[in-house]
């Protein structure tokens, strides 16, 4: 099966911030994102969306941040092994996307090592110095900070 269609994505709630945890360190673990902790998610929880099967299993998660007022973060996006390579995470990368539109930013940034997955929903390859905000906020916590190696895309937003 290519897609997942019986997928609700929607807004996250504290009954979720375990399977968030468990998302976002896995994924953090492997090297792909930072570590968040737990008080971190909750504090930022209402930036989530999850992606919910018809089960009730929580197969993905991502969040859309607010660096300033001319400018958003697509972060934390993790989706579970399982779920993997079945158009979920662009799902949710499509919705947090319109969450940045409903605020009205004009531009919207991510840090990545999957490229390609954010050229193909529309995002281009920039320079991470354009963005010195999103380092105040969360970099500096980083500890591959001096030497960076992800990349940063970005995107214009239309309303």
């Amino acid at each position: 099966m290519n897609g997942v269609t019986d997928i609700t994505i929607r807004q996250a709630t504290v009954e979720d911030v375990p399977e968030i945890v468990r998302l976002t360190s896995s994924m953090a673990r492997q090297g792909l994102m930072l570590p968040r902790s737990k008080y971190k998610i909750i504090t930022m929880l209402s930036d989530f969306l999850v992606a919910e099967t018809a089960e009730g299993t929580i197969a993905g998660c991502g969040a859309f941040s607010t660096l300033w007022t001319n400018l958003g973060e697509v972060c934390a996006l993790a989706v579970d092994p399982a779920f993997q390579k079945k158009g979920i995470g662009g799902r949710l990368v499509k919705e947090l996307i319109e969450e940045g539109r409903k605020k009205r930013v004009p531009e919207i940034i991510a840090l990545t090592y999957q490229v390609e997955f954010f050229k193909n929903l529309g995002f281009y390859v920039t320079d991470k110095d354009k963005f010195p905000r999103k380092v105040w906020r969360e970099c500096l916590e980083c500890p591959k900070l001096e030497e960076c190696d992800e990349t940063a895309v970005h995107m214009y937003l239309d309303y």
